[in-house]
């Protein structure tokens, strides 16, 4: 039905606002991103836009929070508390699917805090927060990643989460 906040068109509208947004954001900055330039690429009208987003800078907002809770979720799933190595994978898995997100974040914002949470918040004990080689090993692991996806990812997430994971995640000692 027409009007229906969840119905298949709406849906089918809203991921394609998102995907000519994202193709936009990969040859240009978000304050040089109109409405109109999103609408074209989409090939909706701007009315369409404007009843799902006040603006870019919000439509980046709300891609960037579902990317955040896309992350949070998957990293807490499952009954029991994930293993590091399972964390870390499913974590890569999602890297890799949302690959453009993940740069445009990391370019917009200049930094990776989301990804950082992200480590902190794995099975590892809070008190290594404050420790220097745990922050070394947490920034070190988001090295990885990026380096990762810089050459198009050809290794697989289980392949980059054991090599996180043997740089001494696993036996972190304060």
């Amino acid at each position: 039905m027409v009007g229906v906040k969840n119905n298949r068109r709406t849906k089918y509208t809203i991921n394609l606002i998102k995907e000519s947004f994202l193709i936009l954001l990969e040859t240009k900055k978000l304050p040089q991103i109109t409405v109109t330039e999103i609408c074209n690429h989409a090939d909706i009208n701007r009315g369409t836009f404007y009843l799902h987003y006040k603006d870019p800078f919000e439509l980046f907002e709300i891609m960037q929070s579902e990317f955040n809770k896309e992350l949070e979720e998957t990293l807490q799933e499952g009954d029991r508390p994930c293993t590091s190595e399972e964390s870390m994978i499913n974590l890569l898995n999602i890297i890799q699917d949302k690959k453009t997100m993940y740069q445009i974040l990391i370019s917009e914002s200049g930094k990776n805090s989301f990804l950082l949470r992200a480590l902190l918040e794995q099975n590892w004990n809070e008190a290594f927060s404050t420790n220097y080689s745990f922050t070394y090993k947490v920034y070190g692991s988001i090295g990885v990643i990026n380096q990762w996806l810089e050459s198009n990812g050809a290794e697989s997430p289980e392949t980059i989460a054991k090599l996180i994971l043997s740089l001494g995640h696993e036996n972190i000692n304060v």
